[in-house]
């Protein structure tokens, strides 16, 4: 696996010295090296998508598991293109799906996904 991050300053240096080595000598090797960040990246643009983003919402205030013409019907979204999204949204990483003979049943991947959405929410709800 590529380092996630960075341990070393990056970059052309500055052309000042350092101000603050009290500050910044903690945090070298603990920022995103390139690797990290286009992972990052990558999380947030496949919830970027407004339709993307309720489906990883509803999954992660949700107790259970939810089957596809269950997360349709809570989204008002047709099995189509719920379907669609949820092919993405797996493809990603974002969500796993358990099937129970021709049912299909999603969730999200970690605890951490879910802290992520739902802590995204309430910031805009906060803001709003």
């Amino acid at each position: 696996m590529a380092q996630v991050f960075a341990s070393e300053i990056d970059g052309d240096g500055c052309a000042t010295e350092c101000l603050h080595p009290e500050v910044v000598a903690p945090l070298l090797g603990r920022s995103l090296g390139r690797d990290g960040a286009q992972a990052v990246g990558d999380l947030f643009s496949t919830l970027a998508d407004p339709s993307r983003a309720r489906i990883v919402h509803l999954l992660a205030i949700s107790e259970r598991d939810l089957c596809v013409c269950d997360i349709a019907l809570v989204l008002g979204m047709t099995v189509s293109a719920l379907s669609h999204q949820l092919r993405f949204l797996r493809e990603r990483g974002a969500v796993e799906r358990r099937k129970a003979g021709r049912i299909a049943y999603y969730r999200l991947v970690d605890a951490h996904l879910r802290e992520l959405v739902l802590g995204a929410a309430t910031h805009v709800a906060e803001r709003a």
